[in-house]
């Protein structure tokens, strides 16, 4: 019993899964109802077109058979077949100028659609909140978007926009074969019934299987995206034959060998559909050579009714071809869909406060926090005050909190318990674009995008004139490297910033930190993978930058935080020493003092 209340609910997940993929897809077709609109009219127009061709072919035979004339007398005397001949060829004409702009604007529609799903998706996926893009792989969840912009464009362009004139046909077809043999039409009736059924049957138990290679394919695509982005790992690693293994696994062994399966079953719904087909269409004649034997039906009804039978079958033929484009596009879309119906970050409420200016006082209320909820706290009952312009180092080992501190800053998570004061409002209560604009942050890695180094140090305030980011990389001394480019600030940074040194990234992240001109500045490890030399650049610039703002430095390398106003040091989700520099190496048996001294002895 419980089994089968387990297969009942199963199976009306199963429908409620691929109505909601219907009702999706129309929900974009409904984007363009002038064009619909327009397509829905040609549809009928080609419909009613198309669908008289087998009866004037069957006609236009009968009329050599047995040759007749028409307009006798007059200066119009013609035979029959030229007249449904001029006729056949006008009808023709009519429905192949009409094809022609329906094809147009279905490709037109489908290209636009196409480009129209990904890009709705990058906004939806950007505006998830942090949490989000820290647990799942991005090449994973681009693979889910890329298949479903497929999908839906797919599916729109070349069945339900397609198919609506073909199926118009059909209802055209039936009527005009029900008015030439009704017995004949019944058992084409018969043929196209069997032929929906076994279609019907026999698909959805292959979307298990599709579900399964979808998850496959996205796996895979995902490691190799990972692959991709870390290929000077794999090299200097020599670690490729290892990839090549894994790739192997995913690739072949998992997701093809599972595709494969779904393939199997629908080359097995073609084989039967032909044999349903075939048979129909048989018994269509050895029917037919009766009725014209007993002198009921023409040699043009049987031509006729063969035309209408192929134009009955044709559009379910497509379509069950397509039917696997549809179930694996429904599949698609749906999995697409769990992501983008997923609540983005907004303001904790509609009434936000939005931050105008900002002194730069920070401060935490008995703050605990946990990811997700979790037992597992990150932070228990923290407190500290940081006054507008100090300069404030967060040292410690790794895992100990330090990042989640500036999360918690940033807006990018909110504590499970206590509160996270700016200026002495609630971070619960701002608005996330306000707090964030008055936050720069210079990370340990910096990346940059594949563009010119002008937008790069613009990033984030774009309403910056050129003469200002210029102003921002001579604060930053990032104008003494970009002065030497043969493009300048014009000049393309590579993926990622591949282009650029370590040194030279950082000092266009501090430009872009100083164009910002920030109240709350955060330095990640700024300097902790640059060498003497450039450290010395680095550091002046950081100097100048953060004078006069509320400065929090993550820092290992305890030699850059001396100069702190106030050091915390943090373990274990607390803060078990506050101080100077100085009032810190004065604690016996202190643990930065451990730390310093440990640290400085490797130096």
């Amino acid at each position: 019993m419980v089994l089968f209340v387990r297969a009942v609910f199963m199976q009306k997940e199963k429908k409620n899964n691929f109505m909601k993929g219907w009702k999706i897809l129309f929900s974009y077709l409904l984007q363009y109802k002038r064009e619909v609109v327009l397509l829905s009219f040609l549809g009928v127009v080609s419909a009613l077109a198309n669908g008289t061709v087998p009866y004037l072919v069957g006609r236009f035979f009968d009329a050599i058979l047995f040759p007749t004339n028409i307009f006798i007398g007059t200066t119009f005397e013609m035979p029959v077949w030229v007249s449904l001949l001029a006729l056949y060829g006008t009808i023709q004409l009519i429905a192949n100028v009409v094809d022609w702009v329906n094809d147009k604007e279905r490709r037109r529609i489908g290209t636009f659609m196409h480009a129209d799903y990904p890009r709705k998706a990058v906004s939806i996926l950007l505006a998830l909140p942090m949490s989000f893009h820290t647990q799942e792989k991005t090449g994973e969840v681009w693979d889910k978007i890329i298949r479903a912009g497929n999908a839906v464009s797919t599916i729109i362009e070349q069945v339900i926009i397609s198919l609506v004139p073909q199926i118009l046909s059909v209802v055209v077809g039936l009527g005009i074969a029900f008015s030439i043999s009704f017995k004949l039409a019944l058992i084409l009736v018969a043929g196209l019934t069997l032929y929906v059924v076994t279609l019907i049957k026999i698909v959805p138990p292959i979307v298990k299987y599709q579900k399964k290679g979808q998850k496959a394919w996205n796996k895979a695509y995902g490691d190799a995206y990972d692959a991709l982005a870390n290929v000077r790992t794999i090299k200097q690693s020599t670690s490729l034959p290892y990839e090549d293994k894994k790739m192997q696994k995913l690739y072949i062994t998992k997701a093809a060998t599972l595709w494969y399966e779904v393939e199997k079953i629908w080359s097995g719904i073609s084989f039967y559909q032909r044999i349903i087909i075939a048979i129909t269409q048989i018994s269509i004649f050895i029917f037919s050579v009766h009725f014209i034997q007993a002198g009921s039906m023409t040699i043009g009804d049987l031509i006729a009714l063969n035309g209408y039978a192929g134009m009955v079958f044709g559009p379910f033929v497509v379509l069950g071809n397509n039917w696997q484009i549809i179930q694996n596009g429904i599949v698609a879309i749906e999995r697409a869909e769990q992501l983008l119906t997923m609540v983005p970050e907004q303001d904790p409420s509609k009434d936000a406060l939005v931050l105008k200016d900002v002194d730069g006082n920070v401060e935490f209320q008995n703050v605990s926090f946990s990811y997700g909820g979790g037992k597992e706290k990150v932070f228990t009952d923290l407190n500290f005050q940081v006054k507008a312009g100090e300069v404030v180092a967060l040292v410690g080992e790794s895992g100990g909190g330090k990042s989640t501190l500036i999360d918690l800053i940033s807006g990018y998570y909110y504590p499970t318990k206590g509160k996270v004061l700016i200026d002495g409002h609630d971070t619960r209560g701002l608005s996330l674009e306000s707090l964030r604009q008055r936050i720069a942050v210079v990370p340990q890695e910096v990346v940059l995008f594949n563009d010119t180094i002008m937008t790069n140090i613009k990033y984030g305030n774009f309403r910056a004139t050129d003469a200002l980011a210029k102003a921002a990389a001579v604060r930053a001394q990032a104008n003494v490297f970009i002065e030497k480019f043969p493009q300048k600030y014009k000049q393309m940074v590579g993926e990622r910033g591949v282009k650029l040194s370590v040194g030279q990234k950082q000092r266009v992240a501090i430009a872009r930190a100083v164009l910002r001109d920030p109240k709350i500045l955060i330095l990640d490890e700024p300097t902790s993978a640059l060498d003497s030399k450039t450290e010395r650049f680095i550091t002046d610039s950081l100097e100048e930058l953060m004078s006069g703002r509320t400065t929090f430095i993550i820092a290992h390398r305890l030699s850059t935080v001396r100069k702190a106003d106030k050091i915390f040091v943090i373990d274990g989700g607390r803060i078990i020493e506050t101080g100077t520099h100085d009032d810190l190496m004065n604690i016996p048996d202190g643990h930065y003092k451990y730390m310093y001294e440990f640290h400085v002895g490797l130096q």
